[in-house]
C-alpha cells in the first residue's frame, strides 16, 4: 500500500539504525577501556565478583609487604644476635686467657679493658638497636596478617637483658654485667656463665630464622593465591579483544547499511507523490 501519512520504511530503519549505533558505541566502549565491564549493565552480577576480587588482591598485596617488613625486621634483629654472639665468644676467649695462674696483675688487667668494653657495646645494642625507629629487643612480638582474611601469625622476638633472671619465651638474660677476668676465680666464672649467653643467643637465633622461614612460606602463599585470583577476576572483566573486533566490524557494517536504508525510506516517499502529478 502507497502513503505519505506514515513511512513504515522509515521508522523500521530508523530503529535499527539506532539499535545498530549503540552497539557499535558500546563495542567501541569495550574495545577502548579493555574490559567487557566498562558498562557495568552488562553484567551487573560480574561487577559485583570483579569488585570482590580485586578487593582480594589488594589485600594480598598489602599482606605481602606486611610479611616482607616482619622478615626485615627479624632479619635485622638476627644481625644484631650474631654481633653479640661473636662479642660473647670474644669476651669468652679473653676470659679463659685471664685463667692463666702464669699472668700477672697488670696483664689480667689489660684483658679486662677489652672484657669490659664488650659488655658496654652489648648493654648498648640490646638498649639501643631499632629497625624503622622500633626497639629491637625490647619489642613485643612482632604480628601480621599473612592471608586476604586477615589471618595473622607471630615472629617471636624476646627482650634482651644483659642483667641475670630468669629466661622466658618473651624475655631474654645474659647474666653477664656483673663479669670480670680481674683474678683466675673471676675469669674461670666468667667461662662457665658466658657459655650460657651465647647458648642462649644462638637458641634466640635459631627461633627468629625459624620464623622467618615461615614467613617467607607465607609470602610465596600469598604470591599464589594472588596470581590465582587476578587470573580468576581477568576472565570475568577482561575483554576479548579479537571477538569484540569483530563485533566492531559487524556493528558498522549495520550502522552504515541503515543509514543507507533510511535515506532510501526517505526518497521512496517521492515516487508517491508522482502519482499526484
Amino acid at each position: 500500500m502507497a502513503t505519505i501519512g506514515t513511512n513504515v520504511g522509515a521508522l523500521n530503519a530508523s530503529f535499527y539504525l539506532t539499535q545498530n549505533t549503540n552497539a557499535l558505541n558500546k563495542s567501541i566502549l569495550r574495545l577502548s577501556s579493555g574490559s567487557r565491564l566498562a558498562d557495568p549493565v552488562d553484567d551487573a552480577a560480574g561487577v559485583a565478583v570483579s569488585g570482590k576480587l580485586t578487593a582480594t588482591t589488594s589485600r594480598l598485596a598489602a599482606a605481602s609487604e606486611s610479611a616482607s617488613n616482619v622478615i626485615s625486621f627479624g632479619q635485622t634483629a638476627d644481625g644484631f644476635l650474631s654481633t653479640i654472639q661473636q662479642q660473647l665468644t670474644r669476651m669468652s676467649e679473653l676470659a679463659e686467657r685471664a685463667t692463666n695462674g702464669a699472668f700477672g696483675s697488670s696483664d689480667r688487667a689489660n684483658y679486662a679493658v677489652e672484657f669490659d668494653n664488650l659488655k658496654k657495646q652489648i648493654d648498648s645494642i640490646s638498649a639501643n638497636a631499632q629497625f624503622n625507629s622500633s626497639n629491637l629487643f625490647t619489642t613485643v612480638p612482632i604480628t601480621s596478617a599473612i592471608d586476604a582474611l586477615g589471618t595473622t601469625d607471630t615472629l617471636r622476638l624476646a627482650s634482651l637483658s644483659t642483667d641475670s633472671g630468669t629466661t622466658t619465651e618473651t624475655q631474654l638474660f645474659l647474666d653477664i654485667s656483673s663479669l670480670s677476668v680481674t683474678d683466675t676465680t673471676s675469669a674461670t666464672d666468667a667461662i662457665n656463665r658466658l657459655n650460657v649467653a651465647i647458648e642462649t643467643v644462638t637458641t634466640q637465633r635459631a627461633s627468629i630464622n625459624a620464623d622467618i622461614a615461615k614467613f617467607n612460606f607465607h609470602i610465596s602463599n600469598i604470591s599464589t593465591e594472588n596470581v590465582n585470583v587476578q587470573s580468576a577476576n581477568g576472565r570475568i572483566k577482561d575483554l576479548d579483544i579479537a571477538a569484540e573486533s569483530t563485533q566492531l566490524s559487524k556493528e558498522n557494517v549495520l550502522v552504515q547499511a541503515a543509514t543507507s536504508m533510511l535515506s532510501q525510506a526517505n526518497t521512496s516517499q517521492q515516487a508517491v507523490l508522482n502519482l499526484l502529478k
